[in-house]
């Protein structure tokens, strides 16, 4: 039976494809998929937000979202090793914490039993501004054999990351908010290995690792943040002297067994073990006492292992009756120690100077269990009608021991904010309905609730001694989403219209002034999403478009009226173009084109955090395709074709709250690849 919520799949033919315009993952998704914000163009996902809410971020069935939201979920990936997406738009009761936005689910690459080896060599390139230091690589190599009961998968790369030039040619910033990976090498291993016991067992091994390292010799001038905001870029100086710079560090391991017949069901069992570590950029804080007043580089540690259990259980004559069951499991631990550096070689240097003086904790380690129980009721009546409906219960538990915050940092006798616990539960429902007036025509309506745990560590990290845990507004979130729509399938052409409305009673934790005020609001939010794609059969050229329109309210829990929200949640009006043209079988071309509107986003004409007036942009991406012969590939594309100078919606946004986060997104930007299966 069909979904009864927008659901948007990328095959590995489409994302090979769309890596040509952008290989970021981020910016990849958020051009094929309405609903969706677009990218910081940074590593960062922070304000990347799927119908104006967080999403869930699944690899192969493990969840990269942590407690303590890091904002690099997209990042953990490596784009070569990824078979498939699947974005679903809108609540869900079934995945569990995380999903109030939708879930993007994403498999990597599995054996396929026959020997199959692959090599890919790409080159990149700045063409705004021809040299060295923008130039960058890629090496990729996989491959995979086995037999009818053993089979294994292994792919091997590294990829340089060079300078990233704006459209007039001037090198961009770091970002020192939330980072970002210019001057960076990666390296990335991943394997499989699977065992077949019979025709419907089976057994696999997976295993990941990808490491992000930057070595710049560049950093942002503190200067500009004595300039009006939004008045001049963030500018680059050259000089950085500083060891650790930012990192990211992924480890996975997963077992997953399948059983296709246990008493007429199927199970699916998993279980998983992550390790994440991340460096974040130096910050200047002293002018927040809350932080110590230090300058200081913050860390994060996550260690997260869990487990999930689906059972897939078919009723009545022809199994028109489909029952889903099961239970997952996630312990997760994540602190956030900080390295602090001598102000006097920081000034003395203009900011380029960082000398490590010593480490303190800036959120302690806060360890978080959930264990919940699902199950999922379909149901097809008839050629007609079909429906389903769902439960979850969660039960979690948040909890942390004393510790001496940053605020006390340089007190003679330091004073420890006193550990405590929280203790969450939830119930949500969904259910829905499907009507097929005729065969390719589907009418849909339903009702989905998503949870939610808020953001512990954003509470907890710049706490005070007097700061209690059960006095915390930490309640739980739990968003009810309604939505109708249509989805139509035609000779020679998909449609789809959605109109929903998502709403929670309690937001999320909303920090502002680095963490000194708090705020849960009541949320509404409002959206239209639409897609077209034309598609001939006996011709060539193949097009499609699509549109998401988004409006959210949200009312403080002091006031009587509801405000706008801002724009790291609602993104404005997005439309988006493509054209595919195929000459023949071998050759393939593509252009793309995605436009933003303005939207003001202040409050009776005031900016603040996430509140000023946006300018629109349009850009457009070129690729093209050509296969040699059945085993070699040349692939090559241009991101921003035209060179269009603009500030991407998080740069407007001022992430830093002044100019060091005003970065011009980068001019056009080549991309070409070589590919050979041997």
């Amino acid at each position: 039976m069909a979904p009864t919520q927008p659901v948007t799949v990328l095959d590995r033919q489409a994302i090979e494809t769309l890596r040509l315009g952008s290989d970021s993952i981020a910016t990849l998704i958020s051009k094929a998929t309405p609903g969706m914000a677009d990218s910081s163009h940074t590593v960062t996902d922070y304000g990347q937000t799927l119908r104006g809410r967080n999403m869930l971020i699944l690899i192969d069935g493990i969840p990269l979202n942590t407690g303590r939201d890091s904002s690099r979920n997209l990042a953990n990936i490596n784009p070569a090793d990824i078979e498939e997406i699947e974005i679903l738009r809108g609540s869900s009761a079934i995945y569990g914490s995380g999903a109030p936005g939708g879930v993007i689910s994403i498999r990597t690459r599995r054996p396929t039993g026959a020997l199959r080896m692959e090599s890919a060599f790409t080159a990149n390139s700045p063409l705004s501004r021809l040299s060295a230091a923008g130039l960058g690589g890629e090496m990729q190599h996989y491959f995979s054999g086995g037999n009818d009961r053993i089979d294994y998968s292994f792919s091997l790369g590294g990829r340089y990351t060079g300078a990233s030039f704006d459209a007039r040619g001037h090198r961009i910033a770091p970002e020192p908010s939330q980072g970002d990976l210019f001057d960076s090498t990666t390296i990335n291993a991943t394997g499989k290995l699977g065992f077949q016991f019979d025709d419907d067992q089976r057994l696999q091994l997976s295993l990941s690792y990808l490491e992000s390292r930057q070595d710049s010799d560049y950093a942002s001038d503190p200067s500009v943040a004595r300039l009006p905001s939004g008045s001049t870029p963030a500018r680059s100086i050259k000089g950085l002297e500083l060891d650790r710079q930012n990192q990211i560090q992924n480890k996975l391991v997963g077992f997953d067994y399948e059983h296709r017949d246990i008493l007429g069901s199927t199970l699916a069992a998993q279980v998983y073990y992550r390790d994440f570590y991340t460096r974040f950029a130096p910050f200047d804080a002293r002018a927040v006492p809350v932080r110590g007043a230090n300058i200081d580089q913050t860390m994060q540690r996550s260690e997260v292992m869990g487990g999930r259990l689906t059972v897939k259980t078919p009723f009545g004559e022809g199994a028109r009756t489909l029952l889903i069951w099961g239970s997952d499991f996630n312990r997760e631990r994540s602190d956030m120690p900080i390295d602090v550096f001598d102000p006097l070689a920081y000034d003395a240097s203009g900011g380029l100077i960082f000398r490590r003086t010593g480490r303190l904790i800036y959120m302690p380690p806060v360890t978080t269990r959930n264990v919940a129980a699902f199950g999922q009721f379909q149901h097809k009546f008839n050629e007609h009608f079909s429906a389903e409906a769902g439960i979850r219960f969660d039960k979690a538990k948040a909890r942390f021991d004393d510790f001496i915050p940053l605020s006390q940092s340089r007190a003679a006798s330091p004073r420890p904010v006193k550990g405590g616990s929280v203790d969450y539960s939830s119930t949500t429902y969904n259910a829905g309905l499907i009507y097929t007036p005729v065969k390719g025509q589907e009418i849909y309506a339903s009702f989905r609730q998503g949870f939610e745990l808020p953001d512990i560590g954003v509470v907890i990290r710049n706490a005070t001694p007097a700061f209690s845990i059960s006095a915390s507004s930490l309640q739980a979130v739990k968003t009810d989403t309604f939505e109708i729509g249509w989805r139509g399938s035609f000779d020679r052409a998909t449609a789809s219209i959605a109109v929903f409305q998502s709403q929670s009673d309690l937001g999320a934790v909303q920090s502002f002034n680095n963490g000194l005020s708090l705020l849960r609001t009541k949320e509404k939010i409002n959206g239209v999403e639409a897609s077209l794609d034309y598609f001939d059969p006996n011709s060539p050229w193949t097009a499609g478009a699509s549109m998401a329109w988004l409006k959210g309210r949200e009312r403080p829990q002091t006031a009587s009226a509801y405000q706008d929200m801002t724009g790291y949640r609602i993104p404005p009006l997005k439309l988006t173009a493509y054209v595919e043209y195929r000459p023949t079988d071998a050759w393939t071309h593509r252009i793309q084109a995605t436009s933003y509107s303005s939207k003001d986003y202040r409050l009776d004409g005031k900016t603040g955090f996430g509140r000023y007036d946006t300018q629109g942009y349009t850009t457009v991406d070129v690729m093209t395709q050509w296969s040699i012969n059945s085993n070699s590939r040349v692939s090559g594309g241009i991101e921003n074709l035209f060179n269009r100078y603009y500030y991407p919606l998080y740069s407007q946004l001022l992430r830093n709250n002044n100019n060091t986060s005003h970065l011009p997104a980068p001019g056009a930007s080549l991309r070409v690849t070589y590919s050979h299966s041997w």
